[in-house]
């Protein structure tokens, strides 16, 4: 089984709660003295087994890393970990998982090295959205349902608003546009860039 682990929490002693997403689940693992193994990190791809355990919950067993060249790059390890943490809360309470979004973070953390990383949480980030039917056209301001100026100001989830209704920056309004129907931040600048990952950054 292979799977990225989106979330590490601390059970007792140094043993460990790993929540994996596989290709069809979000699913949580036990895993004894699991702190003591460097293998177990937020963000990392891994080959594994199950032990089905029906007391408690299955345990990780027979672990190993799928490593990507960029995991010793400090400052895209710490984004594409920042990154992966949106997908446990997004999907927590979802049983089964179309390939979607497994097959999302494998292709974004094959082009993690080669992009700027930014561009590509925000490509990924609108990718979701318009699966799972998400997208609001920048037509009309969601907060007070007026139609849109030309700076649209982006909330949660890429909703756009009128500055004004968000007290928040903005972007102008033919990039916005050219994003929700592209999918891509090409004519967006590096700073419009900055805007839109830390939108994305608050969840989906």
């Amino acid at each position: 089984m292979k799977g990225f682990i989106v979330s590490l929490r601390r059970a007792r002693d140094e043993d460990l709660v790993v929540t994996i997403l596989e290709e069809r689940a979000l699913r949580s693992y036990y895993r004894f003295y699991g702190a003591r193994h460097s293998i177990l990190q937020l963000g990392y791809l891994i080959d594994y087994e199950s032990e089905e355990e029906s007391r408690y919950m299955p345990r990780l067993r027979r672990v190993s890393h799928l490593g990507f060249p960029w995991l010793y790059r400090r400052n895209r390890l710490m984004l594409w970990q920042r990154f992966v943490a949106l997908f446990e809360p997004h999907l927590r309470d979802t049983e089964t998982l179309d390939p979607f979004y497994f097959r999302l973070l494998l292709d974004a953390a094959r082009r993690w090295d080669r992009q700027n990383p930014r561009r590509i949480v925000c490509e990924c980030a609108h990718a979701l959205l318009d699966y799972e039917g998400r997208i609001h056209e920048p037509t009309d301001c969601y907060i007070c349902e007026k139609p849109l100026g030309e700076e649209i100001a982006l909330m949660q989830a890429l909703l756009p608003a009128h500055p004004s209704c968000i007290f928040g920056s903005a972007l102008p309004r033919e990039k916005v546009e050219d994003f929700f129907s592209t999918g891509k931040t090409t004519l967006l600048d590096d700073n419009e860039v900055d805007y839109l990952y830390s939108i994305v950054g608050k969840g989906f």
